[in-house]
């Protein structure tokens, strides 16, 4: 009879890494011994937390696009949407029974205020110069952009549908540029509301 040889077993890991498992276990518990023993400075300990978070790239906390409370913010611009309201009525109520009745539109929307004011309102045909019968218009329009707080004004020249060739204006394009390039003249140097607008 032939004596069946022993199978030997092999370890699952090679023995090295047996060693070098309980050498790491041992410095973990040895650094962990030196940290029980030793007192942590509150401050030394956070200075150097956030040079480890900004080594690391951890950005610290930042502030919300949102406001937490827009309470406020929701409530201020209720009241100045009311005010606004208010003196586009009166500007509405003012221009009743008169030549300009039904020439301004006057629509408020996210964006803001807009003012539409008709062809004939401020020029003559062909003309960039504003009519002087429509400077109380513009006088309560600038008052209004006065009292709100707006960050930007746009005024947008329109011409009517008859093409011009004149030496002054060589197209419709020119004079709706001139036409607007009055407007915000009329309202900076007169009115006095600032050019940044």
């Amino acid at each position: 009879m032939k004596k069946e040889k022993e199978e030997v077993e092999e370890p699952s890991a090679p023995f090295w890494m047996t060693t070098f498992s309980d050498m790491t276990t041992l410095l973990l518990v040895f650094f962990i011994l030196i940290l029980s023993y030793s007192t942590i400075e509150l401050e030394k300990f956070k200075g150097a937390m956030s040079s480890m978070k900004g080594a690391l790239g951890v950005l610290p906390e930042m502030g919300s696009a949102v406001p937490k409370n827009n309470r406020s913010l929701r409530d201020r611009l209720t009241n100045q949407e009311q005010g606004l309201s208010q003196q586009v009525k009166e500007l509405q109520k003012s221009l009743e029974n008169t030549d300009f009745e039904g020439m301004i539109n006057v629509e408020i929307t996210g964006e803001g205020v807009h003012f539409r004011l008709g062809d004939k309102l401020l020029f003559d045909l062909g003309q960039a110069n504003i009519k002087p019968r429509a400077l109380p218009i513009l006088k309560k329009i600038a008052g209004i952009i006065k009292e709100g707080e707006y960050k930007e004004i746009l005024v947008e020249g329109h011409t009517d549908n008859i093409p011009i060739h004149t030496k002054q204006f060589p197209s419709n394009w020119e004079l709706s540029t001139a036409r607007a390039m009055s407007v915000v003249r009329y309202l900076h140097f007169v009115e006095g509301i600032p050019g940044s607008k």
